[in-house]
């Protein structure tokens, strides 16, 4: 299975030093275990990771191994300029995330973001058809870490 995580969660799921890492070790583990992998892309998704450096040293070493696919900027950019429209008036702030998400048809969410839970489960900023988002937020929701065949993302650069 696949899976999205959001930039807020990158150190509690990659650094073991960070007080959350706990609650989201499972993640890693799952990954790291061949289980599951990272979904990646868009220009925005990429300039808030180039922003924690490490991680994005972090996510090319992955995508090397086999752990992480990128989705092509170009398609995800498309898409979030489409869901910017739908959401204009609204405090969604996560176009970027619901368009990688749509695009690549990844139905795993890793974010401790609640306020945006609402936007990214709103089933209609998704493409007819796409399997409902399910997010991960903590150790609780272990369950949804299944796996998944690789070869059913679209759009992979």
């Amino acid at each position: 299975m696949c899976m999205v995580v959001d930039i807020n969660t990158f150190a509690p799921v990659f650094n073991e030093t960070c007080n959350c890492h706990p609650e989201f070790a499972p993640v890693k583990k799952w990954i790291e275990t061949g289980h599951g992998f990272l979904v990646f892309g868009g220009t925005r998704y990429k300039e808030e990771l180039g922003k924690a450096y490490r991680y994005l040293r972090l996510v090319r070493q992955m995508k090397i191994s086999g752990q992480a696919i990128a989705i092509q900027d170009n398609v995800v950019d498309a898409a979030e300029t489409e869901i910017r429209g739908r959401t204009a008036g609204s405090n969604c702030d996560d176009q970027h995330i619901i368009a990688l998400l749509g695009v690549s048809r990844c139905p795993l969410f890793c974010s401790k973001d609640a306020r945006s839970y609402r936007y990214i489960t709103d089933r209609t900023l998704y493409p007819n058809g796409m399997q409902r988002v399910r997010i991960y937020s903590s150790s609780r929701n272990q369950s949804l870490l299944r796996p998944m065949q690789r070869n059913s993302l679209r759009y992979q650069a």
